[in-house]
């Protein structure tokens, strides 16, 4: 019995001094890693627009036609990655070519010198249900600014050819932050706005 008593002791201390002693006996499952798909904008379904307001009574609404860019996204969980947007600055179209050609000279864009507007992400933050808010560094005319982009994931779906994802984005800057201060009043009011609206709706694709 002593024997018995000493051994029982000693396998009691045993497990009371093994560093698994108290470990659960299920193994734990390890969090899937996000797999994240890079996604191209299709240029052909996309749109890059602002609005600005002019003399403080209508909207004036413009476009640029040319631009680039790419997402990072994982279609299955919703989970969103790294941004990027580069915008050919002589692209912009309002519909008025005087208009056009006063946005592209010196006292706005100054499109030869600084023919791109880009956007790079910072972070990217799930909000509510399928809404985002996007972060990012924002630069036109040379000049660099923090902002902050409201997105939407619209929508996905699979396709042979790969993934189809399309995401709505839209935010205010001031642009005479990023130098363009041309400015004219009128009985008080300025003729063009310092805010201006963006509007960014892209379709992109994944490769196959």
């Amino acid at each position: 019995m002593i024997f018995r008593a000493l051994a029982s002791a000693a396998v009691i201390g045993a497990v009371a001094a093994s560093p698994m002693a108290f470990r659960s006996a299920t193994p734990l499952i390890a969090a899937a890693p996000v797999a994240m798909t890079t996604f191209t904008i299709d240029a052909a379904h996309s749109q890059v627009l602002f609005k600005v307001r002019h003399l403080g009574l209508s909207t004036v609404s413009g476009r640029f036609g040319s631009f680039a860019g790419t997402f990072q996204l994982d279609p299955a969980a919703g989970q969103a990655g790294a941004a990027n947007l580069s915008i050919d600055v002589a692209s912009i179209n309002t519909d008025n070519d005087r208009r056009n050609t006063h946005l592209k000279s010196p006292d706005f864009f100054a499109a030869d010198s600084f023919p791109k507007i880009t956007f790079v992400s910072t972070g990217i933050t799930k909000a509510k249900g399928n809404m985002y808010k996007v972060a990012g560094n924002l630069t036109m005319r040379g000049v660099t600014r923090p902002v902050v982009l409201d997105a939407e994931l619209a929508g996905t779906r699979q396709t042979p050819q790969g993934w189809l994802a399309a995401v709505n984005m839209t935010g205010t800057v001031m642009r005479k932050d990023f130098g363009l201060v041309w400015d004219r009043i009128t009985e008080g009011v300025a003729v063009v706005s310092d805010e201006i609206t963006l509007v960014i709706e892209v379709e992109a694709k994944s490769a196959p």
